[in-house]
Order: structure tokens, then C-alpha cells, then sequence
């Protein structure tokens, strides 16, 4: 029987650039533009990104974990919960890289993929200029930069959200039930935020005069149970994850408990930062709320986006967190309802008034994000090394640095990593005597972090801020300042007191 060789004449990897160079070529431009970001940024703009680095050379030394002895006072170091396992393991093989560069390079993978998913359903969709469109978040404001270039999560599950909502509305539920099983390993709010969305795609489509759907919130439901249940850690999970949710968010950020510092990711953006960072995003989706309703009955993608970017924009009000979601809901909002604008330069107009109005704007975060300092220069990193030897339990005065200490002092162990509400729920009572010794330092500190913390050596970040805590340690007979800078200081409490004899067994002491 003859075979007929032109149906494989121009198969192969030459014939699959040919029918995809669109996809390429712009892929290849949102890598160059999120790694020029990630080059441009002198240095990592958060803690919490040092953390995840240090996790993922945990994993590389230890394979998956199950327990965090790092920081034995945490409610993790006995419940751990890695629900960010996919971002981790990302930086697995780049252990052995400098973690500046490891997360330059997670950093433009994950960043260009939000790009690349948002071009490629806006490409699905028949927008006209989706490429120009997808970069409309990254030039329409300076918040959204900023997110951008802070390695952490969410990078990863901005992409999987949008993603999530276009296939839910458009009844693509392989996809749906892939994203939803992925959703437990890659981000805390994993069922929360799917909910949000299945919301906004089932009032669209009631909206939009369709019968309601119960299949995608079965294939959700189903996804998610999946990708719980095949969780290394799935038995402490949902645990975690409440924890967060009331413990975290709304008591400690929202409600501001007293006693805990959470720093200002949390807190909301002051009315005039608000309208500055998220002007753009806001007029986008007024003008998308306007076309979407007026043609609701011919399409509901539009609307469901629309309604989730204001979702989104409603709870950006209460926190900043948000606004990284907010921004590109809106941008894909505006684009879907582009269809019924007829100025056919519609989308260039909005790409190049926004990065005029960006570049001016924020000018001043751009300027600070190419001026960034090591927090622990190699040179100190070395001094730190020599200070305090492995297997030592190190007494810190805050919880946002634990991460940088990680990386900078590998195999010793600290109080408390990314959150001071994991020490709380782990010991209330512990927690409030530590929280007394930073900020009060009563004659006893020094007996205390010996005896009931059993740290030798003590290391004080934001060392300006905490005078009262450093000049009770100066002023302690046998205590040592080992090193001191504005930002840092390191005591040594020296060794434990010899014991009387009548005094009973001697207590072990770090």
C-alpha cells in the first residue's frame, strides 16, 4: 500500500514554529520585558521571597518535608503545610545558584507566564492586539509592577485564576478540573479564591438570561478534593489554611489585633495611593462593565471577567493584597469588550496612554526598585557565619527576616518565619512573653532568652526601632555585642551559668 508522504512533509519542529510563531514570538517578548524587570530590580523588594528560597533548598537537601524544625516555636515546626509545593520545587534545581539569581530566574518564568495566559485566552477569544493587550497590566500601573517583580506565589496563581474563570465559563472542564487539583499545591486561598470565581461565572451567566450550570462547581469541588488528598501534607491543609484565614487575615490584618506587627501588605492602600496605583484599572473596568451589560445576551465571557475584576476591586479597599488580581481581571475585562468598540486602535491608545501615565506616576517606585540594598552583603554574611555555629537556637526580635537568615545562617534555627500569628497559635502564653521581651525588655530579658527560649546568641533586626530592647541587653553584665549596624545587631548572652549543686540537674542551653 503506498503511503502518502506529503501528509508528513512538513511535520516536525519546523512545521510547529511555523503554525505557533504569534505564540512564540510574543512569549519570547514577555520573557525579554519580565526578565529586564527582574534585572532592573537590584535586589529582592520583600522578605517573605528569601523564605520560599530557603524552603526550596530545604527540599533540595532534605526531599519533601514534613515537619519545619527551622523554627521550633511556629505552629508549622509540628503541623507543617507547604500548600506553595509547585513554587518551591521551582527552585529545587537552583539550589546551588546565588539565590538573588534563582529568583531572577523564577521571577521571569513566572512573570512572563501571566502575560503569556492572558495573550493566549485573549488570543482565543479573537481579541484584536491581544499580545498589545496582555502587557496592559504590567504598564497600567505601579502596584501591579511591584507584585510583578516580588517573587513569590501569587505569580504563579494570578495565571491559574485566569485560567480557571475563562474555562469555567466556557465549559472547557478538562481544564478545570486540571487547575482546580492544582490549585491545593500552588496557593493558601486555594478553595476560597475558586469559589470567588465560580461566583462571577455563574451570576454572568444568569445575567446574561443562560441557565445555571452545576457542572463546573462538581468538577471543582472534585479537582480540588483530588489535588488535597494527593498533597504531601493534605492532613494538615484545610488546618492551615483556616488558620490563615481567620488568625491571619481577618484578626491580625483587617481587624488589627494588638500585639501583632503584620506590616502593611495586609493594611489597605491610603485613598489618594489607591486612586494614583489603580486609576487605569479603575476607568478599564467601568468602560468593560458598560459594554459587557449592553451585550451580555450575545456573550457572557466579558461580564464574568468583569465582575470578577470588580470583585476584586471592592476587596482592594480593604486590602492591597488584591490589587495583583484586580489589575489583570480588568485588563482582560476591557479587552473581551473591546470586540464592540469599533476605533480599530483602541488597544495601542490604551497601551501607550497607560505607560505614559505609569512612567510619571510612578516614577519614584521605579527609581526605588533600582536602588534596592542587600539586606546581609556577603562580606556580613561571612561575620554572621563566624558568630553563631551550626545547631545553635538564635533568638530573633522579629519574623519578617527569618527567611534571609535562613539562607545567611543555614543550619540554625530561629523563632518564627512568615507570619508572628504561628507562634501565637502555637503558644499564646510563650508568645506574649517574647512579645513583652522585644518591646518592653523587663530587667529579666536576658535570664529569659537563656532559660526559656534556650538561645545564646540573639540577633535584632530593624535595630533602630528596638532601643529599649538593645540597651537592656547592653546594659547585662556578660552580654557581648558582636556586631552592629543601623539595620542589625548581634549579642552573644555568653554561656550558661554553671549551676550549684543543690541546685539540681543542669537545664540545656543553645
Amino acid at each position: 500500500m503506498k503511503t502518502d508522504k506529503s501528509r508528513y512533509a512538513h511535520s516536525g519542529p519546523g512545521q510547529f514554529v511555523m503554525n505557533h510563531w504569534p505564540v512564540l514570538a510574543w512569549f519570547m517578548l514577555y520573557l525579554l520585558i519580565a526578565g529586564a524587570l527582574q534585572l532592573y530590580t537590584s535586589y529582592p523588594p520583600d522578605f517573605d521571597t528569601a523564605y520560599h528560597v530557603a524552603v526550596g533548598r530545604l527540599m533540595s537537601q532534605y526531599g519533601i518535608l514534613h515537619s519545619f524544625p527551622w523554627t521550633p516555636f511556629s505552629w508549622l515546626a509540628d503541623n507543617y503545610t507547604d500548600d506553595k509545593i509547585l513554587f518551591h520545587l521551582l527552585f529545587v534545581p537552583l539550589a546551588n545558584l546565588n539565590w538573588v539569581t534563582a529568583v531572577r530566574i523564577v521571577g521571569t518564568i513566572a512573570g512572563a507566564t501571566i502575560l503569556l495566559t492572558l495573550y493566549l485566552i485573549l488570543r482565543s477569544e479573537r481579541v484584536r492586539y491581544a499580545g498589545l493587550w496582555a502587557l496592559v497590566p504590567l504598564i497600567g500601573s505601579e502596584y501591579f509592577i511591584i507584585r510583578f517583580v516580588v517573587v513569590r506565589p501569587h505569580l504563579l496563581s494570578i495565571s491559574v485564576a485566569l485560567v480557571f474563570l475563562w474555562a469555567a465559563v466556557r465549559g472547557r472542564f478538562k481544564i478545570l478540573a486540571v487547575v482546580s487539583a492544582i490549585y491545593p499545591w500552588l496557593y493558601i486561598a486555594f478553595w476560597q479564591l475558586a469559589v470567588l470565581l465560580l461566583i462571577a461565572a455563574e451570576t454572568a451567566r444568569f445575567l446574561a438570561g443562560r441557565k445555571l450550570q452545576w457542572k463546573p462547581a462538581v468538577i471543582v469541588a472534585a479537582g480540588i478534593a483530588i489535588g488535597v488528598l494527593i498533597h504531601p501534607n493534605a492532613e494538615n491543609l484545610f488546618a492551615y489554611n483556616w488558620l490563615v484565614m481567620t488568625e491571619v487575615l481577618f484578626k491580625g490584618g483587617w481587624l488589627a489585633r494588638e500585639g501583632f506587627d503584620l506590616g502593611k501588605e495586609l493594611a489597605p492602600y491610603p485613598l489618594i495611593g489607591w486612586l494614583k496605583g489603580l486609576s487605569i484599572s479603575v476607568l478599564l473596568i467601568f468602560a468593560a462593565a458598560i459594554y459587557a451589560w449592553r451585550n451580555r445576551r450575545e456573550e457572557v465571557v466579558p461580564l464574568a471577567f468583569t465582575l470578577a475584576a470588580l470583585g476584586f476591586c471592592i476587596l482592594t479597599i480593604k486590602s492591597a493584597r488584591f490589587a495583583e488580581y484586580f489589575v489583570p481581571f480588568s485588563a482582560a475585562a476591557m479587552a473581551l469588550s473591546s470586540r464592540w468598540i469599533k476605533w480599530r486602535f483602541l488597544a495601542p491608545a490604551v497601551v501607550a496612554v497607560s505607560l505614559i501615565l505609569t512612567v510619571v506616576v510612578g516614577r519614584p517606585t521605579m527609581v526605588y526598585l533600582s536602588k534596592i540594598q542587600e539586606d546581609i552583603p556577603p562580606a556580613l554574611a561571612s561575620k554572621f557565619r563566624q558568630f553563631i555555629p551550626k545547631g545553635s537556637q538564635v533568638f530573633t526580635t522579629g519574623w519578617e527576616t527569618t527567611g534571609t537568615l535562613m539562607l545567611t545562617l543555614p543550619e540554625r534555627y530561629f523563632i518564627v518565619a512568615l507570619d508572628p500569628t504561628l507562634f501565637y497559635m502555637k503558644d499564646k502564653e510563650l508568645y506574649r512573653l517574647w512579645y513583652r521581651l522585644v518591646h518592653e525588655a523587663p530587667p529579666e530579658t536576658v535570664t529569659t532568652i537563656r532559660q526559656t527560649f534556650g538561645a545564646r546568641y540573639v540577633i535584632v533586626d530593624w535595630a533602630r526601632d528596638k532601643s529599649k530592647f538593645n540597651n537592656r541587653l547592653f546594659s547585662t553584665r556578660g552580654v557581648r555585642l558582636l556586631y552592629s549596624t543601623p539595620f542589625w545587631m548581634v549579642f552573644d548572652l555568653g554561656p550558661p551559668a554553671v549551676p550549684k549543686e543543690s541546685s539540681g540537674p543542669e537545664k540545656k542551653s543553645g
